[in-house]
């Protein structure tokens, strides 16, 4: 390197300014010229003032339009808490035969999730260093973990609420008063 390219930085290396808010320091954030008589200094704060006051306007009316798309989704969720609601009603209705069974069913299928995931846990503990290393060892594993637990997983999550609707109406049941 000669004497001369001491001074500038060589090509390869770059700078890079810090400050604590994180954006390059600047002499005046706003090049607006600051004018020396009162009227016109009066008329370009009122004029900043106006400026701001829009900018406030536009932030009301995005915020009204956020709420109001808010509003939308969460009446888009209610609607459809409420047909699946009457979709699993109309469900329990046709098929009051298999309802009681699904209790049962659902407890032994979260006994062989619970055995899947303590195989998984084992398996990962034993072949941590060829996971981490290897694609076939990663490849090997989801294949024999991932698509078992995907489909037991879809499973449970339809019987879940099957089983709670079981046993609100046993309990419903057992609650209401003998007819006869």
């Amino acid at each position: 390197m000669s004497t001369s390219d001491k001074g500038s930085p060589a090509p390869w290396t770059y700078s890079m300014e810090v400050s604590p808010t994180g954006q390059p320091q600047q002499q005046n954030a706003v090049s607006v010229p600051i004018p020396a008589d009162q009227m016109s200094l009066m008329q370009l704060m009122v004029q900043l003032q106006s400026n701001t006051n829009d900018m406030l306007r536009q932030l009301v009316e995005m915020n009204r339009q956020s709420l109001d798309c808010a509003r939308e989704a969460t009446q888009a969720a209610r609607e459809q808490r409420a047909r699946q609601s009457v979709e699993l009603e109309r469900w329990q209705n046709n098929h009051q035969s298999v309802l009681f069974d699904t209790r049962g069913v659902l407890q032994s299928l979260e006994q062989v999730h619970g055995q899947i995931m303590e195989q998984l846990v084992n398996h990962v503990h034993e072949h941590q260093a060829d996971l981490m290393e290897g694609d076939f060892a990663l490849g090997d594993f989801t294949d024999r973990y991932g698509p078992r637990l995907a489909h037991l997983n879809t499973i449970l999550s339809i019987l879940r609420p099957l089983a709670a609707l079981a046993q609100q109406q046993q309990a419903e049941a057992r609650n209401k008063p003998q007819e006869g």
